[in-house]
């Protein structure tokens, strides 16, 4: 990776996604206190329309420049190229279809004009992935870091300008079409440095598409059960269900991106590793992983009526049951994150798009069966079968493709804490307030993680060695 150092330029894309999940979080904050529930739930269903039909524009493409670029920078231009020219196809045509879809649906909770603002800013804010896949298929993720800082400021500029000028679910949604706009031109200016020069051959469009549907099938699965829920409440409950679910979803969803920025970038090294074998930033990954998911959900479990209050007024604390299911159902992603990533490298994408597959008609058939019984804490058990059930699945893959050096302890002596400090936390919760419990249960589950020697100073002293090089750049691990 040219010398550069994957820790330190690792920890700088998460200091970098930590402030944009500040200002994303915060995003969420305005819109739900200046719409409230019903109308969130109108701006949150015309959102996930988009982007349930975000499989779309998403034809594996982004996967197959960062794998070309990494195993080769200059032929990798011949896939940029072309995949420059497919993006903008593929976003005229996103930009069509999703309100022809939503005319289709039986119910129509919103209006029409709602779908198609939300439909442009998906259309136009998939033109930046290409550039994004070449600063990732480099391992420039400081420069990526850097991008992404940036594009939140926009964004949440946008939102303040939105709120200040009208407030209603329209103004908000041209606020996100604009702020697409100029993430674009933000992309592309940090990708400029990096773009792969020369390559002598070219790529027919039809050759990018046959490699890249693999890749592309597992991410419209994926997008599909991740979406699923949003679009079977709107149809089968209300929008103030709806906006209850989506302000619970918030801070969960950006868990998960948090937790897949620590995962996704092992692709380019999982790449040029030789067969068989798993790196030791694999290894290290999977024990940070299997260390933090369940020490997160905890934080959120004990905390979820106080954070929902803080965050968006009492009128959505009912939401906290729902956000405590989804928490778990993080944990769960962050554990299946790095395996999923490694099968894609790997060569197993069909088998990922198999296990994705089960887990979309598993959420399917949970959110059918659990809406009208439960709602939206229906709809988020229905999210928790479906991550465990690809768990599961993604844990059976990798012991095939990387078996040396491969040891599954962390995740299972996480998993072995996590039960002691919930035991604790359910204890302490209702006689001792939800801080009190939730330190409490914290220490519980870290002095188990010691105990089972998952986590070590060592380790600690690695990522703080990260960080410090992230902060001052020079300075030695």
């Amino acid at each position: 990776m040219s010398g550069i150092s994957l820790g330190r330029v690792t920890t700088l894309l998460l200091m970098s996604r930590a402030a944009g999940f500040v200002l994303s979080l915060g995003n969420s904050v305005i819109l739900a206190r200046v719409l409230g529930a019903e109308r969130l739930g109108e701006y949150a269903y015309a959102m996930g329309l988009a982007a349930l039909l975000g499989l779309l524009p998403n034809m594996g493409i982004s996967t197959v420049v960062t794998r070309a670029v990494a195993q080769d920078p200059i032929e990798g231009n011949r896939v940029f190229r072309v995949a420059l020219r497919a993006q903008v196809l593929l976003a005229g045509l996103v930009f069509g279809v999703i309100p022809m879809f939503a005319v289709l649906l039986p119910e129509q909770p919103v209006p029409l004009k709602y779908v198609w603002l939300a439909a442009a800013q998906l259309a136009l804010g998939t033109l930046s992935w290409p550039y994004l896949a070449v600063l990732s298929g480099r391992a420039r993720y400081d420069s990526l870091a850097k991008a992404e800082l940036a594009t939140g400021v926009v964004g949440t500029a946008a939102l303040l300008a939105a709120a200040v000028l009208g407030g209603s679910v329209a103004a908000f949604l041209v606020a996100q079409v604009l702020a697409v706009g100029i993430a674009v031109l933000i992309t592309r200016r940090a990708a400029a440095p990096f773009l792969p020069a020369g390559g002598t051959q070219t790529m027919t469009l039809r050759t990018l598409f046959r490699q890249g549907a693999p890749f592309g099938a597992g991410a419209a699965v994926q997008s599909l059960y991740t979406r699923l829920d949003i679009l079977l409440l709107g149809q089968m409950a209300s929008t103030i269900a709806l906006g209850l679910y989506s302000a619970a979803y918030k801070p969960i969803n950006m868990a998960v991106y948090f937790g897949g920025t620590i995962a996704g970038a092992l692709f380019p090294l999982i790449v040029q590793a030789p067969k068989g074998l798993a790196p030791e930033s694999f290894i290290r990954v999977l024990r940070g992983l299997g260390a933090t998911a369940p020490a997160m959900a905890l934080i959120f479990t004990g905390l979820a009526g106080p954070l929902l209050q803080v965050l968006y007024g009492a009128e959505f604390t009912p939401a906290a049951p729902i956000l405590i299911v989804l928490a778990w159902s993080a944990a769960a992603n962050w554990l299946y994150a790095p395996l999923g990533v490694a099968l894609q490298a790997r060569g197993w994408e069909h088998w990922w798009l198999a296990g994705l597959g089960g887990g979309l008609i598993v959420n399917l058939l949970g959110n059918l069966w659990g809406i009208p019984r439960w709602g939206a804490v229906g709809a988020a058990m229905a999210t928790l079968a479906s991550e465990l059930a690809i768990l599961g699945f993604a844990a059976v893959l990798i012991r095939r493709e990387l078996t040396a050096r491969l040891s599954f302890k962390p995740v299972l002596g996480g998993l072995a804490a996590s039960v002691a400090g919930g035991v604790v936390l359910w204890w302490l919760l209702r006689e001792n307030g939800p801080i009190l419990a939730t330190l409490v249960s914290l220490l519980v589950y870290s002095g188990f993680m010691v105990f089972l020697r998952i986590i070590s100073a060592k380790d600690m002293a690695m990522v703080l060695g990260w960080v410090r090089q992230a902060v001052v750049p020079g300075a030695r691990a």
